[in-house]
């Protein structure tokens, strides 16, 4: 797992660099499209965790100023394997699935007008998956089933220009505890680790700073 820590502190650093070249953000009304990519671990019940890839494309809306909401879709290589023998009932190995995780995710900001803007999400949808593995025998066939998916985390924003952003995030998605085909433990699911840009489409209603108040003279 020495590899996600890695990921994490490049991004982090990319998105420091990116600091300051941009005005302060009003992000109410506006749309963005969202595209993400970085590695993954699967949590599994089997006893080694391989890193792999995945990516995703999300379609934002702010509906208020600390507030998004939008659809996520991605695709997720998870990979396990064992390197002990396995327990009676075990099917394969070595598993790979091929994922399609569709959500609907909130955004909370914590500063949504500065040029570096802090957020955590959280999200529910369904995943799509297939199951690979040494032999063909059901249910590590290749057949296609779906779960439950309920990613969360925090990432942070940082604007470039006034319609492009950075962004970099780390994550974890809750699935089904059947997806590795064993179902010896209650929770599971895969930890994330991206890096991507967002691109906003329109510029929302025009901003009208709040009044000064006047000092009352006595």
């Amino acid at each position: 797992m020495k590899r996600l820590p890695t990921m994490i502190t490049a991004a982090a650093l990319l998105v420091l660099m990116a600091c300051g070249s941009a005005r302060a953000q009003y992000l109410v009304g506006r749309w963005s499209l969202g595209i993400e990519g970085g590695g993954n671990y699967w949590i599994t019940d089997y006893d080694q965790y391989k890193f792999s890839v995945g990516g995703q494309v999300t379609a934002k809306y702010e509906l208020a100023r600390y507030f998004g909401l939008g659809i996520s879709g991605g695709y997720e290589v998870l990979k396990t394997n064992q390197s002990k023998p396995l327990d009676p009932g075990a099917y394969a190995s070595y598993i790979k699935a091929n994922a399609i995780p569709v959500s609907v995710v909130a955004f909370i900001h914590f500063y949504p007008r500065a040029t570096v803007n802090p957020y955590v999400y959280i999200g529910a949808g369904m995943l799509m998956y297939q199951r690979f593995g040494i032999g063909t025998a059901p249910p590590v066939d290749g057949a296609w089933h779906t779960s439950y998916v309920i990613p969360a985390g925090f990432g942070v924003e940082s604007f470039l220009n006034n319609d492009i952003s950075l962004v970099a995030d780390i994550g974890f998605a809750n699935i089904g505890n059947d997806v590795d085909a064993r179902t010896t433990s209650a929770f599971k699911g895969y930890a994330t680790a991206r890096i991507g840009l967002n691109f906003y489409l329109n510029e929302g209603p025009p901003h009208r700073p709040a009044p000064r108040r006047t000092p009352t003279k006595h």
